[in-house]
């Protein structure tokens, strides 16, 4: 029997991951959610998922930069693959440039709400079928 996979889903906007849940429910992913960034380390250490999708723009003092900070600070959940998502190029016309953001942010992936779903699908497969390699040398990781 295959193994799902287990997706952790830390986003302010409940609809959001109520839509998610179902989509990603339906297509065989295991989910896990919250909506609170304060306790998202926690909950990711309970869940040990095998990615996360980590809105950028929170509504709290937790936004998404800093809880990716914190994930890639933390020896346990560092090897985590990260999947940025964000809705600001849409609603300010700021977008996040990886490479120039490095120092700051450093998921794997960035997407732009909304989520072309099929593309989050591939993205997802393809980050937890290289974890192994990944949690030796993260791309995130300067060599």
């Amino acid at each position: 029997m295959k193994k799902s996979i287990k997706v952790m889903i830390i986003d302010d906007n409940t609809d959001y991951i109520f839509t998610m849940e179902t989509y990603l429910g339906r297509h065989g992913y295991e989910t896990v959610a919250t909506s609170k960034g304060e306790t998202a380390l926690e909950k990711v250490r309970e869940a040990a998922p095998n990615v996360i999708l980590l809105d950028v723009m929170m509504e709290s003092v937790y936004s998404g930069f800093e809880i990716c900070k914190q994930l890639r600070n933390d020896k346990q959940l560092r090897h985590i693959p990260i999947i940025a998502i964000s809705g600001m190029e849409e609603e300010l016309g700021v977008g996040v440039d990886l490479a120039k953001d490095y120092d700051y942010f450093r998921p794997d992936e960035f997407m732009d709400k909304p989520v072309d779903k099929e593309l989050l699908m591939k993205k997802i497969n393809e980050l937890v079928a290289n974890s192994a390699k990944r949690k030796k040398n993260p791309i995130w990781q300067k060599a």
